[in-house]
């Protein structure tokens, strides 16, 4: 049996390997925005994405089916949190560098506590659901 796996998880997503298995066993791992036919020993399983730390989607398949792994709405929210405070701290330190003071407005220092206490809530909540989910898009 051969099934389709596209990967569309993202600038981010792209970053780390995403290892697929079928009825329990290893089959592959997709990376980047990679796309694979792979080979399956059986007529019908579940696939299931593999990742330390994070809830695991699983989809069952058959013969022919094309399947997407996609972000979900948390994951989206992470990364693009991630993006913000990341170009806050980059921001705060150039200005350090450039002038030799910290910013010199008083909501400043708050709002980049207040952006690393979201960015650990919502880090720490997407471990108990899951990052990606896998979407059949088409089924023969």
């Amino acid at each position: 049996m051969e099934i389709t796996v596209k990967r569309r998880t993202g600038i981010l997503g792209v970053l780390t390997p995403i290892p697929l298995e079928f009825n329990g066993d290893m089959i592959t791992t997709l990376s980047g925005s990679q796309e694979k036919v792979i080979s399956l020993p059986a007529s019908d399983g579940t696939l299931k994405y593999v990742e330390s730390l994070n809830r695991s989607d699983q989809v069952h398949v058959r013969q022919g089916d094309v399947i997407t792994i996609r972000r979900t709405a948390l994951s989206k929210v992470t990364h693009l949190l991630f993006v913000i405070t990341l170009l806050y701290f980059l921001s705060a330190n150039i200005y350090i560098l450039v002038t030799g003071a910290p910013y010199d407005h008083e909501w400043a220092g708050l709002l980049g506590l207040l952006l690393a206490i979201a960015f650990i809530i919502v880090g720490i909540t997407s471990l108990f659901f899951n990052t990606y989910r896998l979407v059949v898009e088409e089924r023969s």
